[in-house]
């Protein structure tokens, strides 16, 4: 698979087989993301593996809230969410969070090294670079994990209060942070994929000027 195919293949699946992702698989998933430019070219990104049950479980608590479908609806209808693909993805996702966490082939969590607070006022865009690096990194991890069949989700730590309860579970230094989960697997039989909205690149190209690409007279 090349790489536009592995683009093209990767999904967001959060119905995982009961299956491990081997190791030698994962290092070179892994070493895909360590190949991700860095903004400062030092690359000092950390991987937590999550192998035991026990501690997935402890990890994943948090999120295991009970909501029926209306109160999923409802809560959607607050954030003004309008698109029906839109909707569909979290009303689907939401439900899910707990056990994509625990039943995923590897559950890993990524850490960068930040200097100075992440979520302080910022100043500038460049206070960020840290943070748009390790996604740099992820986006490798997921198409290389796509070349191997196996797709996987991430889920964002929401707060400062999860953001320090799992550094603290985990032993992480406090000048790194914790910005997401990131579940791996191989896809269940019959897994569900909420396709993302699909957009010709032509229309969002623009030369010179922000100009609208269907205008002929440009």
């Amino acid at each position: 698979m090349n790489v536009y195919e592995a683009i093209a293949a990767r999904r967001t699946i959060r119905d995982f087989e009961h299956r491990e992702i081997d190791g030698k698989t994962l290092v070179r998933i892994l070493s895909a993301g360590m190949q991700a430019p860095s903004h400062d070219h030092l690359r000092e990104w950390h991987f937590v593996l999550i192998a035991d049950a026990r501690l997935r479980c402890d990890l994943a608590r948090p999120l295991l809230v009970e909501r029926t479908h209306g109160e999923l609806e409802e809560m959607l209808d607050g954030w003004g969410m309008t698109d029906e693909r839109q909707r569909a993805m979290y009303l689907d996702g939401i439900p899910k969070q707990v056990r994509m966490l625990v039943g995923a082939g590897a559950l890993i969590i990524p850490c960068f090294r930040q200097d100075g607070p992440l979520l302080g006022e910022k100043r500038s865009l460049h206070e960020l670079n840290a943070f748009a690096a390790i996604w740099a990194a992820l986006e490798n991890i997921l198409v290389a994990s796509a070349s191997e069949g196996i797709f996987g989700v991430t889920k964002i730590i929401s707060s400062t209060e999860e953001r320090d309860r799992i550094r603290a579970m985990l032993g992480v230094p406090e000048d790194y942070e914790v910005p997401c989960f990131v579940a791996l697997g191989y896809p269940a039989e019959g897994a569900s994929w909420i396709e993302q909205l699909s957009v010709d690149v032509s229309e969002r190209i623009h030369t010179n000027r922000w100009e609208d690409p269907s205008d002929s007279s440009v």
